[in-house]
């Protein structure tokens, strides 16, 4: 007796997929090694767009609320990328606990 195509199809998505996952090295996400940018706003905020850098084209180095942030409209930006800054691939802003806060990666 011959087994329905979608039996047949739902066996083999399964197994691929428990393959795959046994092949994968998930690891862990290590925390930074550098102090967390400070914050410099203690307003409420409730989404990750309330939070900003305390200065435009990525030279911010702490992390604000929007309505205490610069404002940048028709602001020309570099280009530039200093050491430290928060949207230079260190951190982004976010709001956490209904306060804005910094997601941070490890420095390489």
């Amino acid at each position: 007796m011959r087994r329905p195509l979608l039996v047949r199809l739902s066996t083999l998505v399964v197994g691929m997929t428990l393959g795959a996952l046994a092949g994968c090295d998930l690891g862990t996400l290590d925390p930074p090694t550098e102090d967390p940018p400070p914050v410099l706003s203690s307003a409420t905020c409730y989404s990750d767009d309330d939070c900003v850098a305390d200065a435009c084209c990525g030279l911010g180095t702490a992390v604000t609320h929007a309505e205490e942030g610069p404002s940048c409209g028709g602001v020309s930006c570099t280009g530039g990328c200093p050491a430290g800054s928060i949207d230079c691939g260190r951190c982004i802003p976010v709001c956490r606990g209904s306060r804005c806060s910094a997601a941070c990666t490890s420095s390489p």
